[in-house]
């Protein structure tokens, strides 16, 4: 008669330890334990996500679960703005789980962000190693062969990654960018018009076209480019290359005018000043040469706009101090 009572007291303390850590085996989310947990990464709630993934209820998660909840919690670190943190949670989820794709491409991501690039290329390669055709791997390993120059394996894995995950608008535009350095500018305009038609509103890619354009000798299309990335907030740049485009198409009084847009919205303007003074050059070099005073004592590391207009304002001395002998031997043999 006393077992039946000792039994249902220890179901109960069972079931009221196992209530504590947040999970309950007759529940909605019976053999789906981070069902809940999902739901709230979902809909942005990565605090409510670290709080539903406790260590007590981590301890009652076993593979593949737990190894999805290290990625759900470096996840919501990172939404946080806790990049260290986040790649803490990849860091012991890749220990239990070394092959892991998905928390090792993930590490990667964060250390190349970092700039930890060798480290997160292993990382990337043993991924590809396991999963050959991972996306994420190869956008990882595109990104990282650029940035150290090796633009013909970086276009390589642009071109996996993207026949992985077509719809990929940045991925596009930054393949774009490797074309172009590698002098493939036909490749590198239909990239661009692929970033394009997923992310009409980018300004980086309409600059990026523009450049691609110009390289082509299509000075309208560049410069209608340029003017949609203006459009789109590209900034001063933007007005920049334009006035310099200008002058170097030789429309000589709309690149005055893009000048004058620029000290609009920058007076003193390094660019704008250079291009004003390059266009008084040839009839006033010392008009031109004022133009640029500002600039006459140029710092080893100023900018490199500021040390090329102080160049230029050198050439104006020396061509108005050429020109004045000219005029002074031509009224002595008068």
């Amino acid at each position: 008669m006393t077992t039946r009572p000792l039994a249902f007291s220890s179901a109960l303390l069972f079931c009221t330890a196992a209530a504590g850590a947040a999970w309950w085996p007759f529940g909605p989310a019976y053999g789906k334990p981070l069902q809940t947990v999902r739901a709230l990464s979902a809909q942005g709630r990565s605090a409510d996500v670290l709080t539903a993934l406790n260590p007590v209820f981590m301890q009652t998660l076993r593979s593949p679960d737990l190894r999805d909840a290290y990625l759900l919690r470096g996840e919501a670190f990172e939404a946080l703005g806790r990049p260290d943190a986040a790649l803490g949670e990849y860091q012991v989820g890749t220990g239990l789980f070394p092959k892991s794709v998905v928390l090792l491409t993930h590490e990667g991501s964060l250390l190349h962000h970092d700039g930890l690039d060798e480290h997160a290329r292993e990382l990337f390669k043993l991924a590809l190693g396991y999963e050959p055709k991972n996306w994420r791997a190869h956008l990882g390993l595109a990104e990282i062969e650029s940035r150290l120059g090796f633009l013909d394996r970086s276009a390589a894995h642009y071109e996996s990654a993207l026949e992985a995950r077509p719809a990929q608008a940045d991925a596009w535009r930054d393949y774009a960018g490797v074309l172009f350095d590698l002098r493939e500018p036909t490749a590198a305009e239909y990239a661009l018009h692929k970033s394009l038609d997923l992310a009409p509103n980018d300004a980086a890619a309409h600059v990026l076209l523009a450049f691609v354009l110009r390289a082509q000798d299509d000075y309208p299309g560049a410069f209608a480019q340029l003017d949609a990335a203006a459009a789109l907030g590209g900034g001063t740049g933007v007005l920049r290359a334009k006035a310099l485009w200008l002058l170097e198409a030789g429309r000589r009084n709309d690149a005055a005018a893009a000048a004058t847009a620029i000290l609009a919205v920058e007076p003193g303007d390094p660019v704008a000043l250079w291009v004003r003074a390059r266009l008084l050059l040839p009839s006033d070099p010392s008009g031109a040469a004022k133009i640029l005073e500002p600039f006459s004592a140029r710092a080893d590391d100023a900018p490199f706009s500021a040390r090329a207009a102080a160049v230029l304002r050198d050439a104006a001395l020396q061509e108005a101090q050429k020109r004045e002998k000219i005029r002074d031997a031509n009224a002595n043999a008068k």
